[in-house]
């Protein structure tokens, strides 16, 4: 006679927490389990009636306060009688939720038996998703968040302006929805155009699925490169007047915001605060990334802006730029980030202290911030944080630019070694980043983002030795299909 294995907890609860303990038995968990939760968990109650499919009434799934724990901590308890989570905060007990839901889709609603006691190593645990190269639809985002949340991902960020389309809705800028938020698809000879801009009620719409699952979502404008989209709207915020187009091409183009224009100036000042408005999590991003500064030295506004600021050069306008634009953030009531290239041309302005810098050019940019003082999300290219890249180099796998195996992400700490033991502690985390040039559908986005969003996420929670993420192979792919995802199964 032949018996079903059970599996351990220790077995399939991903990410791996800190501590666990198998104990004998089951839990079963089905319809008529009901839900309780003390004071203070009232939303997790009722969003855990929804996601378990339980009911009200009783205390067969627990949540319960208590002191103590830090502020995405819990112990989570099943017996064959009882589950109960206790934390000291709502996101720490949405923490030991999510530990259920994948226990649960895993074991056939037969949970094992087990104690565990959890928190994560770093508080940045996020990813990006461009929405201007490609337009993913409110539902597909949804999705992922969801999807990311099992995993303790607390960040969406979230890439809505670029040179290949605008998506930010604003109020009396009608043209970026004529014209900043379409393309026109060059490969076609019809004229047939891309994109358009998110409603308000789309962006509300995420913002606050993503809060459910207790995940901030954070914006960003590009500032003062990757503009092309805009200009082409408004093309008096360029250094030449145009004509400017939203682009169907990829790569940096030269045409660039110009710093010398004070309408350019006063559009960022509306766009920020209309933005801090719409999104209400506390940060903005600004962007700063490869903005080449030769438009800047020929442009009489430019030059005129740097006599009056007693510049050396036309490139420290992108120091003077970012401070500026920072200073909108903070009137906005918001904190600013910004791409590693925002440390360049500083040497005479400096750069804000609470700029937090994502450091995606390799490791340099985030070793430099930190021993200047800033907060640094560390999300680099070189070290398997790039997700449109492929997962091996190979001419028959999809990706674009570069290789990021899921040994690269399984190795990737955002702590290095090289780094100076005082400077770690500013380092707030990761996230891994999916740029969308050439991903033209959903499934593609799965692709690529899975598992290695789910090896990121294991390292960003409790970073452990690369050969113990890469055991959880077969079980990341396990809930990949019980999340009906599309995820690779390579080596």
């Amino acid at each position: 006679m032949q018996t079903h294995h059970v599996r351990k907890a220790s077995e399939l609860i991903v990410p791996q927490p800190r501590f666990i303990e198998d104990r004998e038995g089951v839990f079963r968990l089905h319809p008529r389990i009901s839900i309780a939760a003390e004071a203070g968990f009232e939303d997790l109650h009722a969003f855990s009636l929804e996601v378990l499919g339980c009911k009200a009434g009783g205390e067969d799934i627990l949540f319960k306060h208590q002191e103590g724990l830090g502020s995405e901590a819990y112990v989570l308890t099943i017996t064959k009688t009882q589950i109960v989570v206790k934390a000291t905060t709502s996101d720490g007990a949405f923490r030991g939720l999510s530990t259920i839901r994948k226990l649960a889709m895993l074991s056939g609603n037969l949970l094992p038996c087990c104690k565990v006691e959890d928190a994560p190593d770093f508080p940045w645990r996020g990813f990006m998703i461009d929405c201007s190269r490609h337009q993913f639809t409110p539902a597909f985002l949804k999705k992922l968040i969801d999807v990311a949340s099992l995993f303790h991902l607390n960040r969406f960020h979230w890439h809505l302006t670029d040179d290949q389309g605008w998506r930010i809705p604003l109020e009396n800028w009608p043209k970026l929805e004529s014209i900043a938020a379409k393309r026109t698809e060059l490969q076609y000879t019809d004229g047939r155009t891309y994109g358009q801009l998110y409603t308000r009620s789309e962006i509300l719409e995420v913002q606050a699925y993503a809060h459910a699952r207790h995940m901030l979502v954070v914006p960003e404008i590009e500032t003062p490169g990757h503009a092309s989209a805009l200009l082409a709207a408004y093309p008096q915020f360029g250094c030449t007047g145009g004509p400017y187009e939203t682009q169907d091409r990829f790569g940096i183009f030269e045409e660039v915001m110009c710093p010398g224009s004070d309408e350019l100036m006063a559009f960022l000042s509306d766009a920020i605060t209309q933005i801090a408005e719409l999104f209400t999590d506390p940060y903005i991003h600004i962007g700063g990334d490869e903005c080449p500064h030769t438009a800047w030295r020929q442009c009489p506004r430019c030059q005129n802006r740097v006599r009056q600021l007693g510049l050396t050069d036309a490139r420290q306008l992108q120091s003077w730029m970012t401070k500026e634009v920072c200073e909108m953030v903070h009137k906005a009531g918001k904190r600013p980030i910004g791409w590693d290239e925002v440390l360049e041309g500083t040497e005479l302005l400096g750069l804000p202290e609470d700029l937090i810098v994502m450091s995606w050019r390799g490791l340099a940019g985030g070793l430099e911030a930190s021993k200047r003082g800033h907060e640094v999300i560390m999300c680099p290219n070189t070290e398997g944080c790039y997700f449109d890249y492929k997962h091996q180099d190979s001419e028959e796998e999809m990706g674009n630019l570069g290789v990021s195996t899921l040994e690269q992400v399984a190795r990737f700490t955002p702590t290095p070694s090289i780094m100076e033991a005082s400077t770690k502690t500013s380092v707030l985390g990761s996230q891994g980043n999916l740029w969308t040039e050439k991903v033209t559908t959903s499934r593609q986005a799965e692709y690529l983002l899975f598992p290695r969003l789910m090896i990121l996420a294991q390292q960003l929670w409790k970073n452990q030795k690369a050969e113990m993420t890469l055991e959880t192979r077969g079980v990341l792919t396990e809930l990949c299909q019980a999340l009906d995802i599309n995820c690779y199964r390579g080596a």
